[in-house]
């Protein structure tokens, strides 16, 4: 039987479920505005804590947020996912939806054809990236010293920074454009790429200094990585995914889908301290080559979406059985027209199995 006193559960509900179930508006207001985002956030703490009484489920992305690092008063500035912010830094619109997560107007850089120009970029004088510097010198005058201002690329107190992989983010600001110049222009993608990762370092900086907060680690999620063969894997991401592990700190690398043909090639990225996986990866195949890593397990869409509670209670089991005596945490967001149950399957099976993770209280 194996040692289950390392294993925990953390769910989360998205945007788009929230403005169904609770009316809740995710405008321009909410994501420029952050007093008024800290009205709402205490808001949704109390519906979900109402909605959720005895489970550990938050408005706070699980995949993200480390409970630990939110049991203070936080506020968090700009809370936009870093590939948006960077999108917008380089010429995209914000694309905002009050009833679902936000966006930016597709591939700014889809006419890219020299990298040059984009190493001069004065970050300090950059819209939104001025916009945000300002509201987080304001927020720290308007709060004081008993209240923790979150700057953009982080989520809670922990100073663990966020960043999309450097895959994915060119493919957010490129387009589809950036697999066919893997194989036409290498030199060409690998000059955009260590563009991106120095951009990503000078903004997780930049932002941590104005907030007043040490950065202690690093979240890269690498969501189109799994589109990838190994080989070109090795050739492109993993000497960006070192150089963002040698400037910033140690990784929580994240990789969506099925990732079994990359868990080879994943072993030569440096200081990885937490593999945040879709369940479509096998976590045996993870543990006999990375070892007691800690793992953290999302289950796959499908499963969330079409399965039923029965697959969720499986699926749980065998990852239980599969992870052997070392520390993984299941995680799961909740989006609009997922059954309920399939999430809360997770907490009755675990809960069945001996693994308590009451509901904390958390800002």
């Amino acid at each position: 039987m194996p040692d289950i006193r390392h294993i925990s559960v953390l769910g989360s509900v998205s945007f788009g479920w929230l403005h169904a179930h609770g009316g809740f508006l995710f405008d321009e207001g909410f994501f420029f505005d952050a007093h008024r985002r800290f009205d709402q956030e205490r808001r949704m703490r109390e519906f979900i804590a109402e909605r959720f009484p005895d489970v550990p489920i938050y408005c706070f992305e699980a995949h993200l947020v480390q409970v630990e690092g939110r049991r203070r008063p936080v506020a968090l500035v700009g809370g936009l996912q870093p590939n948006l912010i960077l999108g917008a830094a380089v010429g995209a619109r914000f694309v905002i939806s009050p009833e679902k997560d936000p966006d930016i107007s597709p591939e700014p850089l889809a006419g890219l054809t020299d990298v040059g120009p984009l190493w001069n970029i004065d970050w300090l004088d950059t819209w939104p990236i001025s916009f945000l510097l300002a509201q987080i010198r304001e927020m720290r005058r308007a709060l004081g010293p008993d209240m923790a201002v979150i700057p953009p690329f982080f989520w809670d107190t922990t100073g663990r920074a966020t960043t999309h992989g450097i895959i994915t983010t060119a493919q957010k600001l490129l387009g589809e454009r950036v697999f066919l110049e893997m194989a036409d222009n290498p030199e060409f993608v690998r000059e955009l790429f260590a563009w991106i990762v120095d951009a990503y370092v000078k903004l997780i900086h930049l932002f941590a200094d104005a907030a007043g907060i040490s950065v202690t680690g690093l979240h890269t999620g690498e969501c189109s990585g799994c589109m990838m063969g190994p080989d070109q894997f090795a050739e492109f991401a993993v000497p960006c995914l070192n150089d963002l592990a040698d400037r910033v700190g140690p990784l929580r690398l994240h990789s969506c889908g099925n990732s079994n043909h990359l868990l080879d090639v994943l072993r030569e990225v440096r200081n990885v301290a937490i593999l945040n996986l879709g369940s479509g990866t096998s976590v045996a195949a993870v543990r006999d080559r990375f070892g007691p890593i800690r793992i953290d397990i999302m289950p796959e869409t499908h499963l969330l979406t079409a399965g039923s509670p029965q697959d969720m209670d499986a699926w749980v089991r065998q990852c239980v059985a599969d992870n052997g005596d070392a520390r993984m945490q299941f995680e799961y967001h909740l989006d609009l027209n997922q059954p309920e149950e399939n999430c809360l399957q997770i907490h009755r099976t675990l809960e069945e199995m001996g693994v308590h993770s009451p509901r904390m209280e958390v800002h």
